[in-house]
């Protein structure tokens, strides 16, 4: 078994230069069977593998791992003589290279295809959003996710707003102006229409946040293609 250790301290055996990542970060342990498993040593920032948190995870080749601003290429390599995992520590992690008019700590990866935002944002996503975002760098793609956060509405929101203390002001929350004076202006269909709306808010914030993913990604593809 050999031990691969990652952060900003030279004593490092992968030394990322970056404010932002911990002295002793993650550890890459590579088993005599050839597992490879990473590990995060309690950073501050996090260590992530494919866009979602981990504690310890198993390495397969071609994973993106970030460790806090840091994006790395995990690479295997085999020994076609034995065919056994032949990894020396310069070969582990192949870290972007260092452009001189970009900051090293965000530069995307090149020729990436792969999905790389968390899975509980992902999953709520239309197709098309996914698929375009797959095409799309580490950088964008996080881009997309803090826009798509400050634009998205909660459902536990809604529902507050559905109460009479507010208003009644779930339709005006989910930009449904014509929909809210008539529903002000009936009174909630006498209350019919209210206790409908108790079952049908949940779907009507879900359609709202899967047409705010839909502008977000084709305002961001118009930016970056412009």
């Amino acid at each position: 078994m050999q031990t691969y250790n990652i952060g900003r301290n030279t004593s490092n055996n992968i030394i990322l230069d970056d404010k932002m990542v911990s002295r002793q970060h993650a550890q890459i342990i590579v088993f005599d069977n050839g597992q490879v498993v990473i590990k995060d040593l309690g950073s501050s920032n996090g260590t992530f593998v494919n866009g979602n948190k981990i504690n310890d995870f198993q390495l397969k080749p071609g994973d993106i791992v970030k460790c806090a601003n840091v994006f790395l290429n995990w690479q295997q390599h085999i020994d076609a003589t034995n065919q056994s995992s032949n990894i020396a520590a310069s070969e582990i992690i192949q870290p972007p290279k260092r452009n001189n008019d970009q900051n090293y700590s965000r530069e995307p990866l090149q020729n990436e295809s792969r999905l790389l935002i968390s899975s509980s944002i992902a999953d709520n996503l239309p197709a098309m959003v996914r698929n375009e975002l797959a095409s799309l760098s580490a950088q964008k793609q996080e881009e997309f996710v803090e826009e798509y956060k400050r634009k998205r509405k909660s459902v536990a929101l809604a529902y507050i707003l559905m109460l009479p203390i507010f208003f009644l002001l779930h339709y005006g929350y989910l930009r449904k102006w014509g929909l809210q004076f008539l529903f002000w202006f009936t009174a909630g269909g006498m209350g019919v229409w209210w206790f409908i709306d108790l079952f049908r808010t949940y779907g009507m914030v879900q359609d709202y946040n899967k047409d705010v993913a839909v502008e977000v990604i084709r305002n961001l593809k118009a930016i970056s293609n412009y």
